[in-house]
């Protein structure tokens, strides 16, 4: 498709390499990657005290199964931005070889001295409005403040020094004082400065100002479309295109995930189909450009033994959505002929998962996150928290087959000659 040496790619290169040089993209990239075990377990409570059976609700409901399941995503899922704001600081600050520990802890303490309370009969307390998806965007700025003044007030000493006979574990805990003061300090002033707006809170502002402006963009199957359409462009050049568009991925549609998991596990209506797991129930069928299909035709009904071989070798990984043995030993990436149903199996799979799901044929996806997970397909759908997801999975399986099979065709037989050719 591309000369791999071109002009085109190298200044591709180049952008990829500007990119992955900012600083903010990886510790972001990095810091909520470290809370995906977190939502996953979620998902699971959730699932499991939500799975939709009546027989099996009745009986965890009767001994009070239910009420310990739900627990696993209330402090969880529900607390996301709680465990965000932990993470992202605790990548930041490690980032310049500082101690974690004490940043990571004052920076749920500025977090939660921003976070409005609920009164209830004259009774203050944090509730989980906030904890939740809700406050995901102040956990990121927050984090990246505390990380940002943290780091530069001990890499400049700004620091309360101790004597050398003191052990330095001592040393170390007492290095943080300032720098937590400060912290602290500056969370107070901006909570009273916002306190005086009709927002009432920095949490207000940026919900209503950023973070919905956002992920309204975001909720959208056009939205959908196009970075899924960028995604497989850049890995028909060869440049890993999740890895390039995760912090799109994870900071507008993770979000949406955490609504709809919220939702779940409260038992109350999913608010949005798109998300970074509706993404993953559509897209990865084999992995991505959704290639079970062609792996599956290559095993089974190649004439070419090269194709043969390749397709069953790779069909196990395949199975799991690990197809990096088809991507490059085809190969897919800088192959004309296979650029078609690699961009547009995922882009129609998408299309007709929005609308299964946006007349009632089958449910939203719950939200959990299995990004990077190799789960076999249907059992996707499962983990969504439906039999009727992952049997949408199956007739995306059966659609993408059809799609590859042409060019699947075309490049096995003209294979399978060349085969005949050399051993003539």
């Amino acid at each position: 498709m591309f000369r791999a040496d071109g002009r085109f790619i190298r200044n591709l290169e180049k952008i990829n390499a500007k990119l992955d040089s900012y600083t903010f993209l990886k510790i972001l990239t990095s810091g909520l990657t470290m809370i995906l075990p977190v939502i996953i377990v979620g998902a699971f409570s959730s699932l499991f005290a939500n799975f939709p059976l009546n027989s099996y609700q009745n009986f965890i409901s009767e001994h009070g199964i239910k009420t310990i399941f739900s627990m696993g995503g209330q402090f969880s899922t529900s607390i996301i931005s709680l465990i965000a704001v932990i993470s992202i600081t605790y990548t930041y600050v490690n980032k310049y070889d500082i101690h974690s520990i004490i940043p990571s802890i004052i920076s749920v303490i500025a977090f939660l001295i921003m976070t409005p309370l609920s009164i209830i009969e004259e009774v203050s307390y944090i509730g989980f409005e906030w904890l939740g998806s809700a406050g995901f965007f102040v956990a990121i700025l927050t984090a990246f403040a505390v990380g940002g003044i943290y780091t530069k007030m001990i890499k400049n000493n700004w620091i309360l020094k101790m004597p050398e006979a003191v052990p330095s574990m001592v040393s170390q805990s007492f290095a943080g004082l300032f720098p937590s003061a400060v912290i602290v300090t500056l969370a107070m002033i901006v909570r009273y400065l916002f306190s005086l707006t009709s927002f009432g809170s920095i949490h207000q502002v940026i919900f209503t100002i950023i973070q919905t402006p956002i992920t309204n963009i975001g909720n959208s199957l056009w939205a959908l479309l196009l970075i899924t359409l960028l995604s497989r462009l850049l890995w028909m050049i060869g440049i890993h295109g999740m890895l390039v568009l995760m912090p799109i991925l994870l900071t507008v549609f993770m979000p949406l995930d955490l609504q709809n998991l919220e939702a779940f596990t409260n038992g109350d209506p999913l608010p949005n189909i798109v998300g970074l797991a509706f993404w993953i129930l559509c897209t990865s069928i084999g992995g991505g450009g959704a290639t079970l299909g062609l792996n599956i035709l290559m095993a089974f009904q190649s004439k070419s033994k090269q194709y043969k071989t390749l397709g069953k070798l790779s069909l196990p990984s395949g199975i799991f959505g690990i197809n990096e043995p088809l991507i490059f030993g085809i190969p897919i990436v800088f192959n004309a002929l296979y650029a078609i149903p690699y961009i547009i199996s995922p882009l129609i799979n998408l299309v007709i998962g929005y609308f299964v799901i946006k007349i009632g044929l089958a449910p939203a996806p719950s939200g959990a996150s299995i990004l990077g997970m190799p789960i076999p397909i249907f059992f996707v759908g499962l983990l969504q928290g439906s039999w009727k997801l992952g049997v949408l999975q199956l007739f995306f399986l059966l659609i993408d087959t059809i799609i590859y099979y042409p060019f699947f065709k075309v490049a096995d037989d003209a294979l399978y000659k060349e085969e005949i050719s050399n051993e003539s």
